[in-house]
């Protein structure tokens, strides 16, 4: 989760709350994040090979664990 979450500058990470699930970390948001942060966080996501998840309230980005 760590390595995830230094992909983040410190602004974009107090928006966000990562969580372990399986094989991929989970991001979620503690607030709305409107369409300039959204874009930053889904850019970092997507360099890190990662997803956003359209899911109405559920709705969060996931990025797969590295397996060493």
């Amino acid at each position: 989760v760590e390595g995830v979450r230094e992909s983040f500058s410190s602004d974009l990470k107090e928006m966000l709350i990562f969580e372990e699930a399986g094989n991929y970390i989970v991001i979620k948001t503690r607030r709305f994040l409107g369409s300039d942060n959204f874009s930053k966080i889904a850019s970092i996501v997507r360099s890190l090979g990662g997803e956003y998840i359209s899911a109405g309230k559920e709705s969060h980005f996931k990025v797969p664990r590295k397996m060493e």
